[in-house]
């Protein structure tokens, strides 16, 4: 293995340079950079980078490991280790922002890019081009399905390959050793992190490079938070606890370590840190960008907002265009925006909280040193400053034992999420559910694999190679076979290969099992199977309304039949956004979190419903099918389903008019009725115009303009509307697709939907 060392004192300015690096053979060597037209190289810049450079001379084939940090130029990198490749090509990143972003700069350079992201429709058009974008988890499914695109691979990209180390890291480790398997040429991405030198020998790396190199020199700098005032006067607040202290300081800190014209980053280590300092900002009547948060907001515009997972995706993607945009300056997020959509920014300010835990007696850091080393990539504009600029402020901590932790942590071991959670346990009962279920999936795809010579793949993996016969291991596997997911013969049954392909662990699809046998509402009995939500974003933004310890305690009731394990996996927190409860909560814009994009996911679970009932395990219908994904999407009941059918209405508007129906005493819809019903069967549109308008000043406390405009918003979608099916086009267009293939992309809306229906 080629080892190279690319120095921090290389030099690039988008137009030459020098790369200084050491390889681990020889002495320390300074060159010119690579200039792009004396290559053969198609690449929209005249010169390589240091690290783009040294990679472009030294990569001769087979698989390799660039270990830079963030804005180093990787995907240049990738692009130079693509050059050339007749086979198909292949770029696996974590997100479906980065994804869309990796697609977008690969189509400039090779014109047609398939994607695969995990949406349904995107299995219904075949692979046709030299270059595939996928999501981890969809590579992998593809893999396990042997999906026909994946037999010509000739060379596979893995961005942000230091993903293994956190709760996903399996499926990633899955498909580097499913590559490693096939002998297909991987070049893995990551950011610096501990050890990479053990993860570039079971990559079997030809050539590894670690670079200490950024395009934007960093000037980092680490405070005591404590010596920044707060932004309020604590007493003229309340209540002021330890969160809302740290807040209040670190707001100050945004605004007297920033010039009005930077583009600032404020990563806090929890969300509720980031809502605190939103609640003050809104408190002094700063613009807030977000429509959608825990109090009302009294100003909109585009001063300061707050990026993290509970927004709903529509604000998130209107915030993150007016940062990249320069409409938004001031940012604050947790360290979730390090790991997604490239947003740099002038300078980045990190706050730190420290202290000793209860359990272990350690002292604990959060985030922790690589999480910060993560966010600090943020910083730098290159082309734009001359440097970058980050700010640690510690809360809780003494700042010499942040900078020892710093300095030493890249000095560590790499340890993905797997290894670290089996070999701390001596028996499968010390695994947490979460790591049980994966630790079985994974198991599930050695047998798939492999059968009985399961342990074959296992050593071919990182966290599994020499714990192929830990005790933790053959615990799980007699699970398995004890379940009945594979046979004595080590063969995946039914209940493994559906799995298997689906993606469901199989402890969700036991506790899903265990559902079905109590007396529950239908969502709350298939939650189990939506494996990939947490669907937890919701209650901290009613929690603080007079109303919700009433709301709540109706969908507790509800649940009691399931115990415990319905709260927590925020089956309640579903259930309450089904029944429609979000509608009386007038800071709730849009559904927060992961309730802002149930569509995809809906569609997915109608797929996996429809492969149960193939199965023998379910027996729902077509309508209660129909019915399920258009609840779960729009967040109504399922009597009233069909209003999501309206196109363009959304949760909140669906379940106004869901609000409206029951005073009139309608039970339900049919998705064979039309919007026209609102205004020939059932209203003059002066009184529906009058009655929704009451509704909104009585339910969600509107003033009177605005309930006014919101009605007048909703008729113009019915109008839109009058004539058409109460049944969305996707959901309807992909349940064709599934029952009747290509063949039903060809019929009209009201023939699919009544063959649909007449099916049974």
């Amino acid at each position: 293995m080629k080892v190279f060392e690319i120095l921090p004192n290389s030099t690039f300015d988008g137009k030459g340079g020098k790369v200084v690096y050491k390889p681990s053979f020889g002495s320390i060597k300074e060159e010119d950079l690579v200039r792009v037209e004396e290559t053969d190289l198609n690449l929209p810049f005249e010169v390589l980078n240091p690290i783009q450079s040294v990679f472009y001379k030294y990569y001769k084939g087979g698989n390799a490991l660039v270990s830079a940090p963030t804005s180093a130029g990787k995907t240049g990198i990738a692009l130079i280790f693509f050059h050339n490749r007749s086979g198909r090509i292949v770029y696996t990143a974590p997100t479906k922002a980065l994804v869309g972003e990796k697609a977008r700069e690969l189509k400039a350079i090779f014109g047609e890019v398939d994607i695969r992201t995990g949406d349904v429709i995107e299995e219904f058009k075949p692979v046709r081009s030299h270059v595939v974008v996928s999501t981890y988890e969809n590579l992998a499914l593809a893999f396990r399905n042997d999906a026909p695109w994946t037999t010509d691979i000739e060379a596979v990209v893995v961005d942000e390959v230091h993903a293994l180390l956190g709760n996903r890291g399996l499926v990633v480790e899955e498909i580097i050793t499913e590559l490693l398997l096939r002998g297909i040429d991987t070049l893995a991405l990551s950011a610096t992190v501990p050890g990479a030198e053990r993860l570039a020998r079971w990559l079997k790396a030809e050539l590894f490079i670690k670079g200490s190199w950024r395009p934007v020199p960093l000037e980092r700098e680490i405070r005591s938070l404590k010596h920044f005032k707060e932004w309020i006067d604590p007493r003229e607040l309340e209540e002021v606890k330890a969160d809302e202290r740290f807040a209040l300081k670190i707001l100050t800190a945004l605004f007297e370590l920033s010039n009005r014209d930077e583009k600032v980053i404020v990563f806090v280590p929890k969300k509720t840190i980031g809502w605190k300092m939103l609640e003050y900002a809104n408190r002094e009547r700063l613009e807030i960008a977000n429509k959608t948060a825990p109090f009302e907001v009294k100003k909109e515009g585009w001063e300061i907002a707050f990026h993290n997972a509970d927004v709903p995706k529509e604000e998130r993607e209107e915030i993150e265009r007016a940062f990249r945009e320069g409409e938004l300056n001031k940012l604050i997020a947790t360290q979730t925006l390090a790991y997604g959509v490239n947003l740099p920014a002038d300078r980045v300010i990190i706050g730190v909280r420290g202290f000793r835990s209860t359990s272990s007696g350690e002292f604990v850091i959060i985030p922790d040193v690589l999480d910060i080393l993560q966010e600090e990539g943020r910083a730098g504009r290159f082309g734009i400053r001359e440097k970058g600029y980050s700010h640690i402020l510690v809360y809780g901590s003494n700042l010499s034992r942040l900078e020892e932790r710093l300095k030493k942590a890249l000095g560590g071991n790499f340890e993905p999420y797997l290894q670290r959670e089996v070999s701390k346990n001596f028996s499968a009962q010390g695994l947490g559910d979460e790591a049980f279920g994966k630790l079985t999936l994974f198991l599930l795809v050695a047998l798939l694999h492999r059968g009985e010579g399961f342990k074959e793949f296992l050593r071919e993996t990182f966290s599994l190679r020499r714990l192929a016969d830990h005790p933790v291991v053959a615990e799980a596997i007699e699970w398995l076979l004890e379940s009945g997911y594979a046979d004595s013969s080590f063969k995946l049954t039914e209940k493994g290969l559906f799995c298997v392909r689906s993606g469901v662990l199989p402890v969700n699809f036991e506790e899903y099992l265990r559902r079905r046998e109590l007396p529950l509402p239908t969502l709350a009995r298939i939650r189990p199977l939506l494996y990939t939500k947490r669907l937890d974003g919701i209650f901290y933004f009613a929690r603080s309304r007079e109303r919700f310890e009433e709301d709540h305690r109706k969908v507790s009731e509800i649940l009691i039949p399931c115990g415990g394990e319905c709260f927590e996996d925020n089956t309640d927190q579903l259930l309450f956004f089904a029944e429609g409860y979000t509608f009386y909560y007038p800071n709730i814009s849009n559904p927060p979190g992961d309730f802002s994009y149930l569509g995809s996911d809906a569609l997915h679970l109608l797929r996996t419903l429809l492969e149960l009932r193939r199965i023998g395990v379910e027996n729902l219908s077509n309508e209660t099918l129909l019915r399920i994904t258009h609840s779960l999407k729009y967040g109504l009941k399922m009597e009233f389903a069909p209003l999501g059918g309206i196109k363009g209405i959304g949760h909140i508007r669906a379940n106004l008019l869901k609000e409206h129906l029951q005073t009139e005493s309608i039970k339900g819809l049919d998705f064979t009725q039309k919007a026209e019903l609102f205004f020939e069967e059932y209203y003059d549109e002066g009184v529906l115009r009058e009655a929704l308008t009451e509704l909104l000043m009585e339910l969600r406390n509107l003033t009177e303009p605005r309930a006014r405009r919101e009605a007048n918003a909703v008729l113009g979608y019915l109008k839109r509307n009058r004539n058409s099916l109460l049944v969305d086009d996707r959901i309807l267009h992909t349940f064709g697709l599934f029952r009747y293939g290509r063949n039903s992309l060809g019929w009209k809306r009201d023939e699919l939907l009544n063959r649909l229906l007449e099916e049974g």
